[in-house]
This record gives structure tokens, sequence and C-alpha cells, in this order.
């Protein structure tokens, strides 16, 4: 039986009793503090309203100054048990009368002037004659006791009743909760308690309290259902325990069973084979004795964290033999017999660790050479950076690209080109120390990262200067492959760090600029990275991004220098391109062509150049031509020549600018002739159908080969302004241009000087039989504007030189 204190109606009635008393004291004393507001505003209203009934008389008595009517008033005040001091004053404060009297005593007087001590004790009466003269003032002091008697005692009676009240509803609340809710549920307890001790079979299990429809009868019928599920849930747990041995014993996956102190109590045969054990043997050890890491505090640890969470984990087993091996475990904590255990199942993952190495391997290290590859430079060349900044030393990163690798490649094959990279890496390592690491970055690029080179520059330098030296040596030796001796060399570039706070990108790319640099000098060179070459890089970059919207933004325009006779007749114009860029500025053609031929965009400038030749032709050609005028020259580049569709291009343009075809002279060079003999020929008889002209520009400078010419349907030769500008200094100058014009007689073709700038010069060609003549000396070029104006009037060259 439950002691009192502890019984749930006791706990329920105390609290009910507390909250209610809590409850009554505040609203009582909020009633008090709104019930003496109001006492107060009456108290004083009375006290005034008295003043003002004895007003007339005290005025008339100050006004008069008569102290039998003063004293005849003031004991009329006194008869009120309010006032037990009163005094009348003239207007200049002398006392006229005063009447006092003790405070009568009372019990409740102390409580009076504690509690109520915000009551005024003194009130004043201003005695005024005919509403504006002041004649005096009448003063009492009140009894705050017996004002305020009635009040208090009548608060103290609401105050008595309500904590009566809480107290005969506490009692109550009590006694209802007990009989309805503790003494039920007393006897509950009590036939629980005895069914324990007694270990009924369910069968016999019955509660009174089950016939009942509250919240006790639903309790006692849950406990009931409950009790009788009790057998059935044991039966179905022997049933789970059968279930899982010979899931146990049957699994294709090895599996142990242990205890939380580790103890191994059961196991199935693939156990038994993966780790080498007989059963019998293999139940007397612990799971510590085949992995070591898992010990009785980890196990115990799970069954704290992690009970029916299953656990992936790898870990090494150790077999019978001693030899550890590497597998892969789901561990969990299950129970059995209201036990903990640890449940173990794990299969042999070697296999696995091999292909994750292997796989790892080809991530981080080329397959051909075995030497890391880019994506293992990137993880470690920023922290190797780092170190050198924090050690205050220097490092370097050697950026190598083999020369001519391609065409041994292309010409030997794949297999060759494999093999001399193998050798070529190899010998690269024995430049190197334990510490350098070697990268292959894809292709024929290798680059070298060497953390320390020395504790300042003049000493690394010396070092990496060395040590290029040595690898362009032993990379320039025969390397012999396939029974035949091959030779190559190396373009190496060098930027050293840490400096200028450059990153590892920054790095990276500083050695790659200087290995350009490297190999635009000659190849088999090492160059250091110089702040200019990031300079000639960026410049590279930005007229790169002004050409891709060059065209768009209209920044191109066309300028044609006259080609003329001999008699200073024009004969045709040459159309050159020019460009102009807001920030760039007037850019030459020998800076910004070459660009557009390596990024692919001389296609579309080409077409361009093209396309507004051929509307400025028909727009001369609708005004009319000077008989002498035989067309306009263009210089096609041999990346646009080569094109499929080149000769479907310039006859479309043609035809759709209506133009003479037989007014355009296209200019090609000496190299594009013996690229691809027989598809050059082939477009050129195609264009020739058309009646476009060919001219061989700059001829003199290439193959200049009668072989070569015997195939084409050239019309004319450009003699290079090269051998023109010679001519009155280097006889052999003169010599070659006479060879020209006369082999140029022979093969029925014209001959055109370029570069013509003076009147000798002149003199000299025309002398040879060179009748045609373009430079500075007969005009410069000119926008179409001027060379119009050339076209409309009867002009004899040289003139005045033209800016354009």
């Amino acid at each position: 039986m439950l002691p009192l204190h502890k019984r749930l109606s006791y706990k329920q009635a105390k609290w009910a009793l507390v909250l209610i008393l809590l409850l009554s004291l505040s609203m009582s004393t909020f009633q008090i503090v709104i019930d003496w507001q109001d006492e107060k505003a009456t108290i004083q209203n009375q006290v005034m309203s008295t003043l003002h009934i004895v007003e007339n008389a005290a005025t008339e008595a100050a006004y008069s100054l008569d102290e039998e009517l003063a004293k005849k008033v003031l004991t009329g005040l006194m008869r009120s048990n309010s006032f037990y001091k009163a005094r009348l004053e003239d207007d200049l404060g002398t006392e006229l009368a005063s009447s006092y009297r003790s405070l009568e005593p009372l019990s409740l007087r102390w409580l009076s002037e504690k509690v109520f001590s915000g009551l005024p004790q003194h009130f004043s009466l201003p005695l005024m004659r005919n509403n504006h003269l002041s004649v005096g003032t009448l003063m009492v002091a009140i009894d705050s006791g017996t004002v305020t008697n009635g009040f208090i005692r009548r608060n103290i009676r609401l105050i008595t009743t309500s904590l009566m009240s809480a107290f005969l509803l506490g009692a109550a609340m009590f006694m209802l909760f007990y009989v309805q809710i503790s003494h039920p549920l007393s006897r509950l307890i009590d036939q629980l308690g005895q069914l324990e001790r007694e270990d009924n079979d369910p069968a016999q299990l019955k509660f009174k309290q089950t016939a009942r429809e509250d919240e006790l009868g639903i309790l006692a019928r849950t406990i009931t259902a409950l009790w009788h599920k009790r057998k059935k849930v044991e039966t179905e747990l022997a049933k789970s325990e059968a279930y899982f041995k010979a899931v146990l014993h049957q699994s294709s996956e090895c599996m142990l069973l242990t205890n939380l102190k580790g103890q191994i109590l059961d196991c199935n045969s693939e156990t038994c084979r993966l780790l080498a054990y007989d059963k019998p043997t293999l139940l007397t050890l612990t799971i510590q004795d085949i992995d070591p890491e898992q010990t009785p505090s980890l196990l115990r640890e799970w069954t704290n964290n992690s009970q029916g969470d299953p656990k992936i984990f790898e870990a090494q087993y150790r077999r019978s033999s001693g030899v550890s091996f590497p597998v892969e475990v789901c561990g969990n904590i299950i129970t059995l017999d209201h036990e903990a255990h640890f449940l173990a199942s794990f299969r042999d993952i070697t296999q696995r660790k091999l292909d994750q190495e292997q796989v790892k391997f080809l991530a981080y290290y080329d397959a051909l050479t075995n030497l890391p590859n880019r994506r293992f430079l990137n993880q470690n060349i920023e922290k190797v950076i780092t170190t050198a900044q924090s050690n205050g030393h220097i490092g370097g990163l050697l950026f190598i690209d083999l020369d001519r690798f391609k065409n041994i490649n292309d010409s030997m094959g794949h297999h060759v080109g494999d093999a001399l990279l193998v050798e070529a890496s190899k010998r690269i390592l024995a430049c190197l120390s334990e510490a350098d690491i070697a990268v292959r970055m894809g292709g024929d690029e290798f680059v070298l990262l060497i953390p320390v080179l020395g504790g300042n520059a003049e000493e690394a330098q010396s070092r990496v200067t060395l040590l290029a030296e040595t690898l362009l040596s032993q990379l320039s030796q025969v390397f012999c492959l396939e029974q035949t001796d091959l030779f190559i060399s190396a373009s190496i570039g060098i930027s050293l760090f840490p400096f200028d706070g450059a990153n590892d990108a920054q790095v990276l790319r500083q050695a790659d600029t200087a290995m350009y640099e490297a190999k635009e000098s000659g190849r088999n060179a090492y160059r250091f990275y110089r702040q200019e070459m990031q300079l000639q890089v960026t410049e590279r970059a930005t007229l790169e991004k002004a050409l891709h919207s060059a065209i768009s933004n209209d920044e191109f325009y066309l300028v044609y220098q006259p080609q003329v006779n001999e008699h200073g007749q024009l004969i045709g114009f040459e159309a050159l391109i020019r460009w102009f860029n807001e920030e760039l500025g007037l850019v030459s053609p020998n800076r910004f062509i070459p660009v557009t031929e390596e990024i692919g965009l001389i296609y579309d400038v080409g077409n361009w150049v093209l396309e507004n030749v051929c509307q400025q032709l028909k727009a001369w050609q609708d005004i009319g031509l000077p008989p002498t005028f035989k067309g306009v020259a263009i210089n096609i580049s041999p990346y646009q020549f080569a094109k499929e569709s080149f000769v479907e291009s310039v006859c479309e343009v043609i035809g759709r600018t209506q133009v003479d075809s037989s007014l355009l002279d296209l200019e090609i060079t000496e190299g594009m002739l013996v690229e691809n003999i027989a598809s050059v020929a082939e477009k050129m008889w195609r264009l020739k159908e058309h009646n476009i002209r060919f001219s061989i520009d700059d001829f003199g400078t290439g193959y200049s080969s009668l072989r070569y010419l015997q195939h084409f349907p050239i019309t004319q030769l450009k003699v290079d302004q090269s051998f023109v500008r010679d001519l009155t200094s280097d006889p052999q100058s003169h010599v070659i241009i006479n060879t020209i014009v006369s082999m140029a007689t022979h093969m029925n073709l014209s001959v055109l000087a370029e570069g013509v700038e003076h009147q000798v010069e002149k003199d000299i060609l025309e002398n040879m039989g060179c009748a045609k003549y373009q430079g500075y000396f007969f005009s410069k070029p000119v926008k179409a504007d001027t060379a119009t104006q050339y076209l409309s009037g009867d002009i004899t060259f040289p003139l005045q030189y033209q800016n354009a």
C-alpha cells in the first residue's frame, strides 16, 4: 500500500488546492486594489464636500476677522469623526481659530497607516470673496484609521471567505480523486502484484475493472490483452531463434556470433573455411584472436550507440596460419535471450583491394611510362610551392616538350612513338634526385617538379641550368628502337618559385610560356621565364579576343595599291586588308594574319575580303573601267585555299555579286604549290574555267621550280620586294630578277615587281624587260574612294603619295 503523500489523489488535490489558493488570493488582491482606488476617491470627495458646506461661514469669518465665528465653524467641523485637527487663517496666514482632539484607539489603525499610506492626510480650502478676493485658508487633518476602518474590515471578511472556500474545494477534490482514480488504481496494482507472485497462467487473468467504460477499464482490458499475447510472443521468439540459427549456418556469407566479451559462440562452415579453423577450435577463440582491433570496449560502445543499426567497415582478419587478409564486415548488435550479442558477416576483399590500387594507380599515374600524371601534379604542386615559401628555399618547375616527336610518331607508328616516350622518361628520371618529381602531362610533354634548388636565386638558377643542360644532352643522344637509330631533341621552359606570389597554375603557365620561347628560338634549348614573355602571351590573348569580334564590329577595311605599266598607266589594284581596333589601334597585317590562321578565323576573314572586293569591283565595273585596267589581286591564305569548299565559295560570291570573274587575280605562294600538287592543281583549273587568273606572290623566295609551274594555270609572277630593294646594292639580286623575267618570258607569263620605291629601281626593271610595277614610288595603298578617282580620271603614275 502506497503512503498518502505518494498517492496520485493526494498529489492532485495538493496541487489543485495550491492553484486555487493562488488564484483566489490573486483575484482578491486585484479586487481590493480596485476597491481602494474607488474608496480613496470617495473619502477625498467627502472631505472636500464637508469643507464646502462651511465655506461661506469660514469666508465671512476670515474676511471680518471674527474669531468667534471662526471657532463656531471649526467646532461644527470637528463634530465629524473624520477630522482630528482644524485651523482657520486669514489672508496673511494669521490663525483666527484652531481645534484639536485625540485620535480614537482602533485595533486596525496600524494596518491603515501601513497599507493606506497613499491617502492624503491634510486638506486645505482657499477662501475667496466675490470669487476674486482671497481672504484666508481653511485647513483640516483627517483621521485615516477612522475613515478606512470600514473598508479594512470589509476586505478582511472577503479574504477569509475566499480562503475557506479554497480549502473546502481542495478537500472535495481530494475525495473525488481518491474515489475515482487512486483507489481503483491501487486495487489494480494489488491484483497485478498478486498475479506476478502466483505466476498464473494467462488464461486465469481477470480484472474487475474490465467492465468499466472509462480510462481504467481501457487500461485493465489492455493489460489483459498484453498478458494473453505473452505466450504467443514467447513461441514466436523461439521460432525466430531457430530461423536465425538456420540462416547463420546455411548462409554463403561468413558469419560469426559473439557475446559482448568477444567470446565466439557460433559460426558457419564458410567462416571455418575462410579462416582455416575447424569449428570446435574456433569456438574456443575470441573475436580479438581474429581481429585484434575488435575489443570488448568497442563492442560495448556499439551496444550503447548503434543497437539495431548495422555498420559496415573494413578490417584485417587473421587466418590460423597467422596471415592477415582484408575483409569487409557488416556488424550489428542483436538481442538473443534478452542479452546483447555481436553478429558479424564478412567477406574476403583481397581482390577488390588490388583492383582499387590499380584504379588509383591509373588515376594518378601514366599507364605507359608509370610516371605521375597531370592529376597527381595538380594535387601536389600547390603543397610544394607553399612548403618552399614557408621554409625560405627556392624550387623550380621544368616544362619539357620533345621536338619532332610527331614526325616520328606519324611516320614510324604509334608503337615506336610509345617506346620512344618510355625510353625518354627513363633518361629524364636518371637525371633527377629522389625528392624530384617527373610527370608526364600527356603526348610528348613532361613536367619536372624540383622542390628544393637552393637557398637563393643564384644558387637555384645555377643548379637548374646544369639540370636542363644534362637533360638536353641525354635526350639528344641516339635512341635505338626496332633496329633503327632515332634522334630527337627537347625544348625546356623553366620557372622558379616562390616569386611574385605566383600560384600553382601560374608557375605551370610560366614554364609552358618559356618552353614555347625555347621552341621558337630553334629548339634543343632551354629558356627561363621572363615577365616580358607573359606580356607577349597576354598581348596575344588580347589580340585573339579582339579578332573574334572584328568582323561583327566592322573593324576591318580594305585599301587598294595601284599596279601600273611602264607608261605609268593604271592596270590594276592589289586589295590589302587593314584592321583598326579602338583598344589596339591600327594593327599591322603581318601581326594579325598569322594569328587568324592559327585560330581558324582566316576562313571568315578571307571570305570577308573576297566578298568586299567583289562588291567594290562590281561598283567600278558599273561606272566603267579604263581599257588598261585588268582587275584586282587578292591574297589567298594557304589555309583558306586548302579548304574543300574553296572553289564553291569563290563561285558563290561571283554569282551573288555578278562581277566579271576575269577581273579577279588570286595571289598564292610557292609553298602552296608543293603541299598537294594534285589537289591544288584541280582547284586552280576549276577556277580557271571561270576565267579567274592566278599570280604567284613573292616569287623567288620559295621553290621557284619549273617542274611545279608547268602543272598550274599561272598567269603572272610577282617578284618579291626583297630583290627589288637590293637592286642597286646587290648584283646577285640583279641576276635573280633577270633570270625570273627571262623564265617568265619563255613560259609566256607576265612579271610584276613589288616594292618599287625609287625611279632608279623602275628604270633598271624596265631595262630587264619587267613592264609591271607596284610600290610606294607610284602610290601608297589608298582607300576605295581615292581608288575610284584613279579609275575615273586620266591619271599617270607616279602621283603625290596618299596615306591609307
